[in-house]
């Protein structure tokens, strides 16, 4: 028969319907922690693995970015890579010769797995900055694990490794070249023939009376590191006195040099060349006697040693210093008649001289 459910009944079920409730809760929590320790324990650990050493050595030359540059594009290139080796890098850049001429780009690389070359050509420095970022992206990929941690001044190749016929087997430095071959020598080696004339104010010390200040043209001939030039200059007017008289002096000269490249290295890109040549003065000397003007002509003669340095603007210009020392080979003597000693010497050249030019010049 049926009846009704108390008020206790109905209390007794909602306690039952909670206990069991309250226990498929418990369960489910606990299942889910138990999932949670069994997948962490089961992973894998994993490493970040640190940023690669990029050491890439971009020269400075008008035209080119900056070597930060070229950095942030082998940056860029690799972001994503997920194996990646430390890279040493140099690259040589070569202007075009001519107008519109190509850019060269010559990249040398060294990593853990050997060492490469590659030489590119290009419109633009820019594009080769972009493809010399490339090129160290693609030398910093890792085909295989590597089984060190070592810096990358300290890496060499294993003792069992063997090599691809274009790898490098050696320790990590770039392949070094014979003592007597530096960077600007080869560069000196590929320098293309041209023409040089340069216009310029030179100082000369010992030819006349006080320093000498006068214009100078010349005309150079290089290829490759050699040099051949020629030049006029000449030397304003002075006047000499002495005992009463006197004489206004001036001089006209032409000389003529042979170079060599003498690299010397450092920060700027200037060029330097040890010269050799002969230089042959016209002295002129022009007083009054009595009524009478009087000219004389004299020929000095200089045999002399200098230096060059050249600093190159953009594709066209030049400017650049000369030093010039030697000793005459012809030194003429002036003389003036007084009344009182006879003949007397009014001026004669140095037999040791030194000359200092400053020029500016086109190249074509």
């Amino acid at each position: 028969m049926w009846r009704e459910p108390s008020a206790g009944d109905q209390r007794e079920r909602r306690r039952r319907l909670d206990v069991i409730y309250t226990g498929r809760l418990m369960v489910r929590r606990l299942s889910a922690a138990l999932s949670s320790a069994v997948l962490v324990f089961l992973a894998e650990p994993r490493v970040a693995q640190a940023a690669p050493v990029l050491r890439i050595e971009w020269p400075t030359v008008p035209g080119c970015p900056a070597p930060p540059v070229v950095t942030q594009h082998a940056r860029t290139a690799i972001a994503r890579a997920k194996d990646v080796d430390d890279v040493l890098a140099i690259a040589e850049i070569t202007p075009p010769t001519s107008d519109g001429g190509a850019w060269q780009l010559h990249m040398r690389t060294r990593t853990l797995r050997g060492a490469g070359e590659r030489t590119l050509e290009g419109e633009s420095c820019d594009a080769l900055a972009r493809a010399a970022g490339l090129l160290v992206a693609l030398a910093s990929l890792r085909t295989r694990p590597v089984a060190t941690d070592q810096p990358l001044l300290e890496l060499a190749p294993e003792s069992d490794r063997v090599h691809e016929p274009d790898a490098l087997v050696a320790p990590l430095s770039l392949p070094a070249r014979p003592e007597h071959e530096t960077d600007e020598t080869e560069r000196a080696r590929t320098t293309p023939a041209r023409f040089v004339s340069s216009v310029g104010i030179g100082f000369s010390a010992g030819l006349l009376p006080n320093v000498g200040v006068g214009p100078s043209v010349s005309l150079g001939y290089e290829a490759s590191w050699l040099r051949a030039r020629v030049g006029v200059r000449a030397a304003l007017p002075q006047e000499e006195t002495r005992w009463g008289l006197g004489a206004e002096l001036s001089a006209f000269g032409a000389s003529a040099d042979i170079c060599r490249r003498v690299p010397l290295g450092g920060l700027l890109p200037i060029k330097t060349h040890a010269c050799a040549g002969v230089m042959v003065d016209d002295i002129r000397a022009r007083g009054l006697g009595g009524t009478q003007t009087f000219v004389a002509d004299r020929l000095a003669m200089l045999a002399f040693a200098g230096l060059t340095a050249d600093w190159d603007i953009g594709r066209g210009y030049r400017v650049g210093a000369d030093l010039r020392a030697g000793g005459s080979l012809m030194r003429p003597r002036f003389l003036v008649d007084t009344a009182s000693a006879g003949e007397r010497e009014l001026h004669r050249p140095a037999a040791l001289r030194a000359e200092g030019t400053v020029t500016f010049g086109l190249v074509f």
